[in-house]
């Protein structure tokens, strides 16, 4: 097996400008999706005295959280757009503005009520359906189409310009009126004209691979352990795994939060928390564990100096140092417990979840904090994922023990000759 040569083709696939947009584009939604869950957290604080104080306001406690996880396709628009704008050198502003509006045309049914119902006026009104986690493959087909339509345009030199003196937005908006009519009709055309559901064609393409936001075993370990052998080869993982899963992942977290905000139970354990405070413990390859074990039991210099300066920041899930410094990419020492650890660990947790021994995850809890506080917040204050989450270090030590113990000897060896 050539690894080079399979890096490097991995490396070409990770590089590619339209995952490394939606990649950047997406993690636009993580301060927002934090603070619409901060919100879930207020109104779960496991104290009877501040439940009771907070019912009257719940209603309106859970506005943000619909502002918030429930509008991510929207965000992700103009985030996605404004991303692969970047690699263009075009106008993030005016193309992601037609990328929205490409999207609400295709994604969005406005339903018309003509009198009052339930409490409703007379009106039209946008449902937040496909405005959430379900719209985010449309959302991510509208700006890769905006900008290259767009693009194109620039590249054929088919737009207006605008004389010199003219306000730089002024001019920029202008620039884009061509390329948006040629978005715009072409969104129309499919949805109102060939009457085309762009998002459930797309939801129906990728329905495979929405097995896997299912809570069952597979969705547990299989993507740990694909991610994890992707990351062997010195490609971030998540940059495959972000466009393809998060969508299901956070389609389930959005359903736990309305589930909430209706006085009802989370619904779904298999969430992109479950993955980053349960299994990504120190970061990817649960690499918190050999951390330890190198701060505190090596013997040879170079593996307790390389403990001592990584073991803070993989505290706070920050493991390149460690990754890149080992490094464990292509090390034969670690490539089977950097796989198997985590691999692991989910199993374990879909047990314990499956078997209600410890609560749901039902909000976005900042993934820098340590994994036992993560943990805890994310699952609504339940002690049970603390302990779940420290079992969970505990059973990655003793998978990286026989590894760490051979790569350590090693070292040792290496040292000693060359001393």
């Amino acid at each position: 097996m050539n690894f080079d040569t399979i890096s490097e083709k991995m490396g070409a696939v990770a590089n590619n400008r339209y995952l490394t947009a939606i990649r950047d584009g997406m993690a636009v939604i993580i301060p927002v999706s934090i603070i619409g869950s901060f919100f879930t957290i207020l109104l779960n604080l496991p104290i009877d005295a501040w439940k009771a104080f907070i019912q009257p306001y719940a209603s309106m406690l859970s506005i943000p959280m619909y502002y918030s996880i429930s509008l991510m396709a929207v965000y992700c628009v103009f985030s996605i757009t404004s991303s692969l704008c970047k690699f263009y050198d075009l106008d993030p502003v005016s193309t992601s503005v037609l990328a929205e509006m490409s999207f609400f045309i295709l994604a969005i049914v406005p339903n018309v009520l003509s009198a009052k119902t339930a409490g409703m006026e007379p009106g039209t009104y946008l449902p937040l359906a496909n405005m959430g986690a379900q719209g985010l493959f449309t959302a991510i087909l509208c700006a890769i189409f905006s900008v290259e339509v767009v693009r194109f345009f620039y590249k054929k030199n088919l737009i207006i310009k605008m004389p010199e003196g003219v306000p730089s937005a002024v001019g920029k908006s202008f620039s884009a009126l061509m390329p948006g009519v040629i978005i715009i009709v072409v969104s129309f055309v499919l949805k109102e004209i060939l009457k085309l559901d762009v998002n459930g064609i797309l939801t129906w393409i990728f329905s495979p691979i929405g097995y896997f936001g299912h809570d069952t075993f597979l969705s547990a370990v299989i993507p740990v352990f694909l991610i994890t052998i992707i990351w062997l080869f010195g490609v971030h993982g998540m940059v495959i795994a972000t466009p393809i899963l998060y969508p299901y992942w956070y389609a389930n977290l959005n359903a736990n939060t309305d589930a909430i905000a209706h006085g009802g139970a989370p619904v779904h354990f298999m969430t992109e928390q479950f993955f980053q405070w349960f299994v990504w413990v120190g970061g990817a390859g649960a690499t918190l564990s050999l951390a330890i074990l190198l701060a505190f039991f090596s013997k040879a210099k170079f593996s307790k100096t390389m403990g001592a300066v990584t073991i803070i920041p993989a505290i706070f899930n920050i493991n390149e140092p460690l990754i890149f410094g080992i490094p464990i990419i292509m090390n034969p020492y670690f490539a089977v417990p950097f796989v198997l650890a985590p691999t692991a660990m989910a199993a374990v947790t879909y047990l314990a979840m499956k078997l209600h021994m410890v609560a749901y995850t039902t909000a976005v809890a900042p993934w820098t904090l340590p994994g036992p506080i993560g943990a805890w917040m994310a699952t609504g204050f339940d002690w049970r994922a603390i302990v779940l989450c420290i079992v969970n270090i505990l059973i990655s030590m003793v998978i990286y023990w026989p590894f760490f113990k051979a790569y350590d000897k090693n070292q040792l060896k290496l040292e000693k000759v060359d001393d």
